[in-house]
């Protein structure tokens, strides 16, 4: 775009989208098979944990949870019939950056219940993630969620599961969340800054923002986090990772995965956003689980190598983000 130089995290453009398989120009009428379609704004996923990022941001912005406080993730939820677990879990008190990291559905459940049902609703709306999103493209699905609200679909939302939207939405509102707390509409068009904010909406407040990039840092930075795969040396790469179970004929699979990474770099002023996902991963010889932070991780951190100084992103040896590291 005319503004490469320009954040995109603040202008709102998006410099690069594909979706796989794609179509041979050549024989047109490829675009019309069913798995041709462009997933990233027609495709409607359950994001998984990739969901944890706003449910964070939403019980730090509340007010309601500080930074500091710790939730007790030592037993299992049990509500309605169902359990809710960790997987791989500590089994112990833990601190917010720890639920992030170790990305813990019960904590981040008790994040949810803290702030209420009718605000986490309120909270994903404001985010723009379950509304039709107005792009210039013509394929854009409509997201979907739960009739009515109850206490259990807050609990699985919060780690990603009742409700689907689309990638493109999901990306757009993570810059929000790293561009200082303005949710700006995203084009396929140049667009300036000054343009871009004439458009903004402030979705959460500049200490929120400078938190939520902190723990998406921490999350790659940090040898425990599940993002740690997708470090780039001088980038300075933060994010969080989704493993999401897929719905097949109405039922959770448990064998079929969405896997994403959500990510953003550089973290200490971040100028991009990067989402990756990937459907029904496979995993590798010699390993047990095809996590997000197996592959859609390493898939991000292969994007950035590649196209960070193409985009004009300054590499920076010095602390490599570890400066960002601070405790709130």
């Amino acid at each position: 775009p005319s503004h490469a130089n320009e954040p995109a995290t603040e202008t709102g453009e998006v410099v690069a989208m594909t979706s796989l398989p794609d179509y041979d120009p050549n024989d047109p009428k490829q675009a019309l098979e069913k798995d041709r379609m462009n997933r990233m704004s027609a495709g409607l996923y359950e994001m998984g944990s990739t969901f944890k990022t706003f449910t964070t941001a939403m019980a730090l912005d509340s007010g309601k949870v500080k930074i500091t406080d710790s939730f007790d993730a030592t037993k299992p939820i049990r509500i309605g019939g169902f359990t809710i677990s960790d997987f791989h879990g500590k089994r112990r008190v833990l601190s917010v950056p720890e639920i992030f990291i170790y990305s813990s559905n019960i904590g981040t459940a008790k994040e949810a219940e803290t702030v209420g049902v009718a605000a986490h609703q309120e909270f994903l709306t404001r985010l723009g993630l379950l509304s039709k999103m107005q792009t210039e493209l013509p394929e854009v699905a409509s997201p979907t969620q739960p009739k009515e609200w109850k206490q259990i679909n807050s609990i699985t939302i919060s780690f990603g599961h009742g409700v689907s939207t689309t990638p493109l939405q999901t990306a757009v509102a993570a810059a929000a969340l790293m561009n200082g707390g303005k949710l700006i509409p995203p084009t396929f068009l140049p667009r300036s800054r000054e343009d871009a904010e004439a458009l903004a909406t402030r979705v959460v407040s500049q200490k929120t923002s400078d938190q939520m990039r902190y723990l998406f840092r921490l999350n790659v930075a940090d040898q425990r986090g599940s993002g740690n795969r997708a470090d780039v040396p001088g980038y300075k790469v933060g994010g969080k990772t989704g493993t999401a179970n897929k719905v097949v004929n109405g039922r959770y699979s448990d064998t079929k995965k969405f896997n994403a990474f959500l990510s953003a770099f550089p973290t200490d002023k971040p100028r991009y956003v990067v989402l990756v996902v990937v459907d029904e991963p496979k995993a590798e010889e010699g390993q047990v689980y095809a996590t997000a932070g197996m592959n859609a991780a390493p898939t991000v951190a292969n994007i950035i190598r590649r196209s960070a100084t193409l985009l004009k992103v300054r590499p920076d040896f010095g602390e490599d983000g570890k400066s960002l590291l601070v405790s709130y």
